[in-house]
């Protein structure tokens, strides 16, 4: 199997599904190691194509908004939080800097449109609902 060609076939169709999305706001860039960048809602998303003799996945990611940096211990209840949140959705959590990255994961053999679309409005579902705890954790520490 040439995975440069099975690689490139899925980029342009990832790039195929983004233009189809209602909430796509027009910008979208390829990169040259297999990524594609686009926003939706507002929200920067990034695709990859895992496609190799190891792996044949493609991921998406999208990150919260900054957040103010939480003690160790707010922020382990924040992913606890995150998790049961977005568990139902197969979503990796990842804290970086002052945000937290979000993924999921699609195999190829099932990558459709309405996959992939689900897998978009997922992570905004629950990017939206981690920066909705943070905001209410806020709240209450302020008063």
């Amino acid at each position: 199997m040439n995975y440069d060609i099975e690689r490139k076939y899925h980029l342009e169709r990832i790039a195929d599904f983004v233009r189809a999305m209602e909430e796509f706001s027009g910008e979208m860039h390829t990169t040259d190691d297999h990524r594609i960048l686009f926003r939706v809602s507002g929200r920067p998303f990034e695709a990859l194509a895992w496609i190799s003799e190891e792996y044949d996945l493609i991921t998406v990611t999208t990150r919260t908004a900054e957040v103010p940096p939480a003690r160790f211990e707010d922020a382990v209840n924040i992913l606890k939080s995150a998790l049961e949140i977005c568990w139902d959705h197969c979503v990796a959590v990842s804290p970086v800097e002052n945000r937290y990255d979000l993924s999921m994961a699609l195999f190829v053999g099932g990558f459709t449109f309405e996959a992939f679309d689900g897998a978009v409005f997922n992570l905004v579902s629950c990017a939206e609902a981690i920066e909705g705890i943070i905001k209410q954790k806020k709240k209450k520490n302020a008063k």
